[in-house]
Protein backbone atom coordinates (compact mmCIF):
# COMPACT_ATOMS: atom_id res chain seq x y z
CA UNK A 1 0.00 0.00 0.00
CA UNK A 2 2.73 2.64 1.30
CA UNK A 3 4.26 1.73 -2.54
CA UNK A 4 1.67 2.53 -4.46
CA UNK A 5 0.63 5.62 -2.26
CA UNK A 6 4.30 6.49 -3.46
CA UNK A 7 3.69 6.16 -6.98
CA UNK A 8 1.39 8.74 -6.88
CA UNK A 9 3.54 10.81 -4.89
CA UNK A 10 6.43 10.32 -6.72
CA UNK A 11 4.53 11.07 -10.08
CA UNK A 12 3.36 14.44 -8.33
CA UNK A 13 6.80 15.30 -7.61
CA UNK A 14 8.22 14.69 -11.10
CA UNK A 15 5.68 16.43 -13.04
CA UNK A 16 6.20 19.73 -9.72
CA UNK A 17 9.96 19.24 -10.75
CA UNK A 18 9.23 19.32 -14.81
CA UNK A 19 7.18 22.73 -14.54
CA UNK A 20 9.69 24.00 -12.23
CA UNK A 21 12.49 23.91 -13.92
CA UNK A 22 10.58 25.05 -17.06
CA UNK A 23 9.51 27.53 -14.84
CA UNK A 24 13.30 28.75 -14.05
CA UNK A 25 14.52 28.12 -17.32
CA UNK A 26 12.24 30.58 -18.80
CA UNK A 27 12.06 32.90 -16.55
CA UNK A 28 16.17 32.92 -16.56
CA UNK A 29 16.02 32.85 -19.92
CA UNK A 30 13.59 35.90 -20.58
CA UNK A 31 15.70 37.89 -17.85
CA UNK A 32 19.06 37.27 -20.02
CA UNK A 33 17.25 38.46 -22.69
CA UNK A 34 15.59 41.86 -21.04
CA UNK A 35 19.38 42.23 -19.76
CA UNK A 36 20.72 42.23 -23.08
CA UNK A 37 18.13 43.83 -25.48
CA UNK A 38 16.24 46.74 -23.33
CA UNK A 39 19.60 46.60 -20.69
CA UNK A 40 16.30 46.20 -17.69
CA UNK A 41 16.46 43.73 -15.88
CA UNK A 42 13.34 41.63 -14.09
CA UNK A 43 13.79 42.17 -10.55
CA UNK A 44 11.41 39.87 -9.60
CA UNK A 45 12.64 36.85 -11.78
CA UNK A 46 15.92 36.41 -9.56
CA UNK A 47 13.23 36.24 -6.26
CA UNK A 48 11.05 33.38 -7.88
CA UNK A 49 14.42 31.69 -9.27
CA UNK A 50 15.85 31.26 -5.90
CA UNK A 51 12.88 30.22 -4.16
CA UNK A 52 11.66 27.93 -6.88
CA UNK A 53 15.53 26.45 -6.45
CA UNK A 54 14.85 25.62 -2.96
CA UNK A 55 11.85 23.17 -4.33
CA UNK A 56 13.79 21.83 -6.79
CA UNK A 57 16.40 20.86 -4.87
CA UNK A 58 14.65 19.69 -2.34
CA UNK A 59 11.90 17.38 -4.13
CA UNK A 60 14.83 15.94 -6.58
CA UNK A 61 16.57 15.12 -3.38
CA UNK A 62 13.67 13.22 -1.96
CA UNK A 63 13.11 11.42 -5.52
CA UNK A 64 16.74 10.17 -5.33
CA UNK A 65 16.15 8.97 -1.55
CA UNK A 66 13.24 7.13 -2.72
CA UNK A 67 15.34 5.43 -5.47
CA UNK A 68 18.61 4.65 -3.46
CA UNK A 69 20.30 7.52 -6.18
CA UNK A 70 21.07 10.09 -3.65
CA UNK A 71 24.18 10.14 -2.53
CA UNK A 72 26.04 8.13 0.17
CA UNK A 73 28.89 6.64 1.24
CA UNK A 74 28.98 2.82 1.15
CA UNK A 75 31.78 2.49 3.26
CA UNK A 76 30.37 0.44 5.77
CA UNK A 77 27.97 -1.15 3.84
CA UNK A 78 30.04 -2.79 1.29
CA UNK A 79 32.49 -4.52 4.00
CA UNK A 80 30.05 -6.08 5.86
CA UNK A 81 27.23 -9.07 5.60
CA UNK A 82 23.66 -9.03 4.19
CA UNK A 83 22.22 -9.29 7.69
CA UNK A 84 24.82 -6.19 8.99
CA UNK A 85 23.51 -4.35 5.70
CA UNK A 86 20.18 -4.25 6.46
CA UNK A 87 20.66 -3.08 10.21
CA UNK A 88 22.68 -0.34 8.57
CA UNK A 89 20.49 0.14 6.16
CA UNK A 90 17.54 0.89 9.04
CA UNK A 91 20.25 3.01 10.96
CA UNK A 92 20.46 5.05 8.05
CA UNK A 93 17.15 5.58 7.38
CA UNK A 94 15.97 6.41 10.83
CA UNK A 95 18.87 8.92 10.48
CA UNK A 96 17.77 10.39 7.59
CA UNK A 97 14.18 10.72 8.46
CA UNK A 98 14.85 12.49 11.80
CA UNK A 99 17.28 15.04 9.78
CA UNK A 100 14.32 15.25 6.94
CA UNK A 101 11.96 15.86 9.64
CA UNK A 102 13.42 18.71 11.71
CA UNK A 103 14.24 20.11 7.75
CA UNK A 104 10.71 20.38 7.67
CA UNK A 105 9.60 21.35 11.55
CA UNK A 106 12.24 24.16 11.19
CA UNK A 107 10.30 25.18 7.86
CA UNK A 108 6.79 25.30 9.28
CA UNK A 109 8.39 26.81 11.86
CA UNK A 110 9.57 29.93 9.74
CA UNK A 111 6.06 29.59 7.72
CA UNK A 112 4.77 30.53 10.91
CA UNK A 113 7.15 33.13 12.09
CA UNK A 114 8.07 35.18 9.03
CA UNK A 115 5.56 37.45 8.49
CA UNK A 116 7.77 39.82 6.26
CA UNK A 117 7.43 40.03 2.30
CA UNK A 118 9.48 39.67 -0.48
CA UNK A 119 11.25 42.84 -1.12
CA UNK A 120 10.51 43.19 -5.03
CA UNK A 121 7.16 40.81 -5.39
CA UNK A 122 5.53 41.20 -2.26
CA UNK A 123 4.55 37.81 -1.41
CA UNK A 124 4.91 36.57 1.33
CA UNK A 125 8.01 34.64 3.00
CA UNK A 126 6.13 31.68 4.21
CA UNK A 127 5.17 30.53 1.09
CA UNK A 128 9.11 30.19 -0.08
CA UNK A 129 9.56 28.72 3.29
CA UNK A 130 6.92 26.45 2.87
CA UNK A 131 8.78 24.70 0.31
CA UNK A 132 11.09 23.47 2.77
CA UNK A 133 8.22 21.70 4.79
CA UNK A 134 7.22 20.05 1.48
CA UNK A 135 11.14 19.18 0.86
CA UNK A 136 11.46 17.81 3.90
CA UNK A 137 8.08 15.41 4.44
CA UNK A 138 9.33 14.41 0.99
CA UNK A 139 12.56 13.47 2.27
CA UNK A 140 11.43 11.76 4.83
CA UNK A 141 8.71 9.52 3.14
CA UNK A 142 10.84 8.47 0.29
CA UNK A 143 13.71 8.00 2.65
CA UNK A 144 11.01 5.37 4.46
CA UNK A 145 10.83 3.72 0.71
CA UNK A 146 13.74 3.13 0.35
CA UNK A 147 14.18 1.28 2.98
CA UNK A 148 11.23 -0.68 2.80
CA UNK A 149 12.25 -1.95 -0.78
CA UNK A 150 15.67 -2.63 0.03
CA UNK A 151 14.34 -4.57 3.15
CA UNK A 152 11.71 -6.59 0.58
CA UNK A 153 14.56 -6.82 -2.14
CA UNK A 154 16.34 -8.79 0.53
CA UNK A 155 13.92 -11.04 1.81
CA UNK A 156 12.68 -12.28 -2.05
CA UNK A 157 16.27 -12.81 -2.19
CA UNK A 158 16.76 -10.67 -5.37
CA UNK A 159 19.96 -9.16 -4.10
CA UNK A 160 20.22 -5.38 -3.00
CA UNK A 161 20.98 -1.74 -4.47
CA UNK A 162 23.56 -0.31 -2.20
CA UNK A 163 21.44 2.15 -0.51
Amino acid sequence: MYKKIMRVITLIEEVVLALASILVLGLTFGNVVARYVFHHSWGFAEEIVVAVFVLISLLAAGVAAGTGDLVNLALLPDHVGPGMKKVLKVISTIIGVIYSLILAWQGLGRVTADHTFSPILHISKSIFWSFVVIGGISLALHFIENCIDFCSRDLEGKGDKAS
